[in-house]
């Protein structure tokens, strides 16, 4: 099936002289990738219209489908709070990424403006040389821990998933953090309240330290049908995860 060219129908809504709720509500039927491609056909001057319009998680949306060099360049065009605010909404893979384009006093200063949560993933991520798998891992995971009910184990993940939206596997970790296991989301939706967590968990799933360099681990990382590996310190604590969509821009 031919995919239909919304191109020309966006641009003429933003150069259009609807007011800002209309050209929103508008613009809000369109997928973000579609947004994506026409923002480098815009002028300078009509993308700030537009960073002005669109709400910031519309535009996190939009950034996520942007190559990192364009994305760090539109952050340039924008006031700095709003790009930090805009950042906070991305993955913590893609933000990173957008990140290293930038020169390294903007990169500080957004930085300092990200949400603490976020700020504080991101240094995690930055910590790691570009080499190394770490530099490329996602906070985007559900964890919880190995010694509650599945009843809690349901409740965290419910309150989890509001901000992480990577749920098909459920990562476990011990009182110290370190990794235990993985379950199946569709295991803990179907089990008992009563039922041990526990016997859920699979022990024997993979994973990669973030100081392994990513030249070394790649090929293994592709032999896993996982769509997400945890990432762990050298205390095997658990950091991250490496999703599969990270593995194919890596390879």
């Amino acid at each position: 099936m031919e995919t239909k060219d919304y191109t020309q129908e966006i641009i003429d809504i933003i150069r259009s002289n609807t007011s800002p709720a209309v050209m929103s509500s508008r613009l809000e039927d369109y997928h973000a990738n579609d947004l994506a491609e026409v923002l480098k056909k815009l002028t300078v001057q009509e993308r700030c219209k537009l960073y002005r319009i669109l709400d910031k998680d519309m535009l996190s949306d939009i950034l996520e489908y942007t190559e990192a060099d364009e994305a760090a360049e539109y952050l340039k065009e924008m006031e700095p709070r709003k790009a930090a605010a805009i950042l906070s909404g991305m993955e913590t893979d893609s933000l990173a990424e957008v990140l290293r384009m930038l020169d390294k006093g903007k990169k500080r200063l957004l930085i300092d403006l990200l949400d603490d949560d976020v700020r504080h993933d991101i240094e995690v991520i930055a910590s790691f040389d570009e080499d190394e798998i770490g530099s490329r891992m996602t906070t985007n995971c559900i964890i919880i821990q190995k010694n509650v009910t599945v009843k809690e184990a349901m409740s965290s993940l419910i309150c989890q998933a509001a901000k992480n939206d990577n749920i098909s596997t459920i990562f476990v970790v011990s009182s110290q953090q370190k990794f235990f296991g993985a379950i199946d989301l569709k295991d803990l939706i179907i089990a008992r309240q009563d039922h041990p967590l526990e016997e859920l968990v699979v022990t024997s799933y993979p994973y990669v330290y973030a100081e392994e360099e990513i030249d070394e681990c790649i090929e293994r990382l592709k032999d896993y049908s996982e769509d997400s590996v945890p990432v762990l310190d050298n205390d095997n604590r658990l950091l991250g995860v490496i999703t599969s969509s990270s593995i194919r821009w890596a390879s």
